[in-house]
Formats: C-alpha cells, structure tokens, sequence
C-alpha cells in the first residue's frame, strides 16, 4: 500500500466539506486533503442550469438510496436523492436558501451546546453568502450567491394576498429567524450568470489553486485508522480505494468526516465507532462503544396536492413546459439566454411557514395533546436517551402551542409537481389533457418521530439501512393531517379561490374537494401518499454523550481527541425547513472552531 500524509484529512467533497477546506487552506502551511466518491460535474449543465437539477436524479451524481420498508407509511420503501459528486447535495439540490427559526437554533445551545445559539450560527450563515436583492443592492460578502427570483406573473403576489387574507403576514425576511407567514425564499443563483452557486463554484473555486490543497474525486473511504497504544485514541489517517487499488493516507493532525447525515454514521460504524453488540455482530472491531451512533435519524415527511386552475390571463403555469411541449420548451430557453425565465430560478420559492391550524383556539393544542396521549402510545425509546426525548417533545410542543412559531412548510408552485408513492417525482406528463394546476407541498417542520441509519455488513460497498421512521409517533401524524384540513381552508380563500376551477381536477390520489375537512381523511392521505424530503439530520448528533451524542460541541467524536464530524449529521433537532443553509453555517463555524484550536 502506498502512503502519503496531510495536516487535515476530510473525508467527504460536500458542502460541509468543501466549505472547510477552503477556509482551512486560507492558511499556506496547512495542508488539506478532500475525498470524494462521487465525480467533479460542475461544468455539466444540469448541474449549472437551476430548473434541470431534477435531470440529476437517478443518475451518477445520485446516490440513488432508498429506506427500509416504512411502518407509518403502510410499508412503503421510499426512494431518496443524496448527491454522489464534488459539491454533493449543494450541486443537486432544488437550490432554496432557507434559514431556520431562532427557537429551533437556541433548542439546540439549551441540549447542552455552549456557543451553537442563534445569534452565533446566524452570524457564520451570513459569512457564507452574498445575498442580491430584487433592487440589485447586494448584502454580505459570502462566497455562495444567493438570488432572489424575478416575478413574471400573478402567482407570487396571488399568493402573498391569500396568506395576508388568512391573517398571517404576507411578507416575511427569510433570514430573521421569526417567520411566520408568507416569504419568498431565495435561490443559491448567481444573479448575472443565472448558474447555480454551490460549493464548487462559490467555495472550492477560489481555494483549487492553492498548493496546500488536494482533491480526490471518484476515492471511497473504506474506514478511518486509529492508533490505540496511547492514553487516548487517535486518528492516524484513512483507507481508501481508488482505480480498484486499496492505500492508505496518514492525517497528521486530524480526520474530518463530512459525508452527510447517511454516510458519516456509515462510516464511523466501518471505523469501529458505534454500537459494541451491533459492530461484532458485523465482525468489526469495536474502537469506542457509543450506541448512539447512526441513531436520532430525522427527515421532514412531505406530501402533495394538486388543483386544476382556471385559465386567466397573467397567471400562466408550468405545465405546458413540464408536459415537454416544443414551444413553451423554446419560450423557456429563449429566456434563459437573456437571464429571465423558469429555468433561472428554482420555482419553488413562493412559500409560507404556518402555525398550528387553530392555535387561535385557547386550549385547542393541549387538547389535541392530552387525547393523542390517551389513544396513542408515543414509540419505543429504543437507544434515544429519555432526558433527549423530553426536550426534543418539549420544543416541539412549544411550536405546536405559539401562534408565530411554524409546524409546517407550505410550498407553492405554478404547475403540476408531486411524488409517486416510493418518493420518485411524477411529471404532468402522465396526465391527458390540456389543463393546468396549481400545486401546494406540505412538509411537517419539526417531526418527532425518529429513525436510524445502520451498516448491514462490514463491507463499504454495501448501503446502509436506512429507517426515518415516518409518523410513527402519533403527534405527526395528526399535525400534518391538521395542515392538510388547513389547505381546504386556504383553497378557499381570496384571492386564490377565484383561480382554483370549481369542480376541478386533482391529483389522482387525493379525495374530492372538500373532502381534507374530515380530519380521518387527512390522516388517511398523510399515510397514503407521504414520503421524505432529502433533509436527513441528527445521526452523529451533538450533544452531551449521556444526553445521546456522538460529537462534542467542538465536533469531536466522543472518545478520540481528533476527529471531527462537520455535516448535517450533526444537527441534533432538525431545523424547520431546508437544512442548506443551516448546514453552510455549520461549516463556517466549524472552521472557525477548528483554527482557533490551531
């Protein structure tokens, strides 16, 4: 085996890890190695033009995993997307920008997690990005663009209106921390390009360059290497495999693992870090027992509805352009080339986050509590310690009782879009006709069912198991199903009742109109047609050990003095929304961490 050696080993060409090892090679006599299985496609156009990321999907650049059979969800197995390639989910993603609540935030600093509050993590969110605003004014000075999107027809203002006629704000800032109401969420664009910005491009780009700095692609990390002979245990470098040769990389002063929420667990279990009675089952030598990780796996369930429209002037959709017709097809492109159009932004920036329906009712939510706890027995604990379980179930009660704190994520979007049963996207292609819809998802923000992720075998090459545990705790369920009797209440409302076509078409699975006012058929539709949003968190979760954790709150894996997890896995109560920009933030903290230690 032949061997080479780096101040700092990261194992994972991410977002997280790109974002460290561009600010760890600002520094010339540290040097920086990056892993990454996937391969470098930052100059594909799928990866380039923001309405193709879907063309990404079930290709190389996608891990293409799918969960166990899923109890909450009739046994469904659900499919999910992790990106497999430089930039990893930051290059695959549907690009929102999405800051979490302060609440959710300084949940997370009360687990025990000195100096992850709120105003800390924000402040390292704003080092990442330069944000342009519709005026062009331009705030920060961040690596990654992020754009607002450009407002071509009726739909954004139709739906600011409708949130405002519920009650809620119509306009929101999306990185106060306080939403409640409708918002526009922008994208990770470059504003003159109109090209996606992700940690390639934004990060790596400006760091490549530099002589410190090493990249693998398409090198899969076997298991990390520990010296034991010492007082404590220490990394001492990886094993890896690459053109079908295995060797090994010596880290002379650290391993960093940024592999995501599925990978990182993985790979600390192939490392002999995880549960002891698990690893030798396997035949994996066990380095630290820690049962908890790959544990506290949690995702947002999301599911989607679709309503025929009527057609009026100024509030055009995406339909014909999704269905493949040849003239919306060249409209769009024509489009593009001057900056403009769908295929410049995401489409799903128009959204709203939404207290629990009813919380104007005194006594509605404790009521809902005290009855779910007399019918339905919260889940088995299973390696989940009680004192976490209490104060995960206590911040998500104290969202579900403020009348601004969010319980669930409305998506809107002018056109058809859903997801088949086993997670995949479905296209309006697979309707007949001419019509058009307009379609709302709904992600459930604060979930507390939790899942797992597991290796199966000693092998790298095996995927692990993957189980998010989809409504099994019974207070998701009856949240989302309130969410979803709320959107019959929107639908109903001004302005966008005038465009909803009575009589109307909708998606093929969901019951006739007015049908969601029956809290059983709501419940009936969550279990039916939810699958997961590719917002995995919490597997190598940060807090106390004897709280459940995996890292300290400087990101040290529990037991050995220099390695660090640095990825979504580490989030412990999962943010309300898209993690991306949460996870930006984490890794600009994290370097700071990291340096400061130097």
């Amino acid at each position: 085996m032949a061997s080479e050696e780096y101040d700092f080993i990261i194992v994972g060409g991410g977002l997280a890890g790109l974002v460290l090892a561009t600010r760890l090679s600002e520094d010339p006599s540290t040097s920086v190695l990056v892993i990454e299985a996937g391969e470098e496609m930052g100059n594909d156009p799928r990866v380039k033009t923001p309405a193709m990321w879907a063309a990404l999907l079930d290709s190389s650049a996608d891990w293409s995993l799918k969960t166990v059979p899923q109890e909450g969800l009739g046994g469904r197995e659900i499919n999910f997307s992790i990106g497999h390639l430089v930039g990893g989910s930051s290059a695959l993603n549907g690009l929102s920008f999405s800051v979490t609540s302060k609440a959710n935030i300084d949940a997370w600093a009360a687990l025990g997690n000195q100096g992850w509050d709120w105003s800390n993590l924000i402040r390292a969110v704003k080092k990442s990005y330069s944000l342009t605003l519709p005026s062009g004014e331009i705030v920060g000075s961040g690596p990654l663009h992020v754009t607002y999107p450009d407002e071509d027809d009726g739909w954004p203002q139709l739906w600011r209106d409708t949130i405002s006629a519920l009650g809620f704000p119509g306009t929101n800032d999306p990185f106060s921390g306080e939403v409640c109401g409708a918002l526009t969420v922008p994208d990770t664009i470059h504003p003159s390009t109109r090209h996606r910005s992700f940690a390639g491009n934004a990060y790596l780009d400006l760091a490549i360059g530099r002589p410190n700095l090493t990249v693998w692609s398409n090198t899969v990390v076997e298991k990390i290497l520990f010296d034991k002979g010492h007082d404590e245990i220490v990394a001492t470098g990886v094993q890896y495999t690459k053109d079908g040769k295995t060797q090994i990389v010596k880290a002379l002063k650290e391993v960093i693992i940024t592999a995501g929420a599925i990978h990182s667990p993985k790979l600390l279990e192939l490392s002999g870090i995880g549960d002891k009675r698990r690893l030798e089952s396997l035949g994996v030598e066990v380095i630290i027992d820690n049962p908890h990780v790959g544990e506290n796996l949690q995702n947002h369930p999301m599911c989607s509805l679709n309503f025929e429209v009527l057609d009026q002037e100024g509030f055009g959709t995406m339909d014909n352009l999704t269905r493949g017709d040849p003239d919306a097809l060249a409209a769009a492109t024509e489009a593009y080339s001057r900056g403009k159009g769908p295929l410049a932004r995401s489409n799903a920036n128009h959204a709203a986050q939404l207290p629990f329906p009813g919380i104007k009712s005194d006594g509605e939510v404790d009521r809902m509590l005290k009855s779910l706890e007399s019918i339905s027995p919260e889940p088995p604990l299973g390696n989940t310690t009680a004192a976490f379980a209490k104060e995960h179930k206590s911040f998500v009660h104290s969202v579900l009782r403020s009348p601004t704190e969010a319980s669930a994520c409305y998506l809107s979007f002018p056109g058809f879009t859903r997801f088949n049963v086993d997670g995949t996207r479905a296209s309006a292609r697979e309707l007949q006709g001419t019509e058009s819809y307009f379609s709302i998802v709904l992600l459930l923000a604060h979930p507390l069912s939790r899942g797992s992720v597991h290796i199966q075998s000693s092998s790298a090459s095996e995927p692990p198991a993957v189980d998010p545990k989809y409504l099994t705790h019974p207070l998701d369920l009856e949240v989302l199903a309130h969410h979803i009797k709320y959107v019959e209440t929107l639908l109903a409302t001004e302005p966008l009742a005038s465009h909803i076509k009575p009589g109307g078409k909708r998606n093929p699975s969901a019951p006739p109109s007015g049908s969601f006012t029956n809290l059983d058929n709501a419940r009936k539709y969550a279990r039916d047609t939810s699958v997961g949003a590719a917002h995995y968190t919490g597997t190598c979760s940060m807090m106390p050990r004897d709280k459940g954790g995996v890292v300290s709150p400087q990101l040290r894996v529990y037991g050995c003095s220099n390695l660090r997890v640095c990825d979504a896995s580490i989030i412990p109560i999962t943010p309300r929304t898209n993690p991306q920009a949460t996870v930006y933030g984490i890794a600009e903290l994290a370097a700071e961490i990291i340096k400061a230690g130097l």
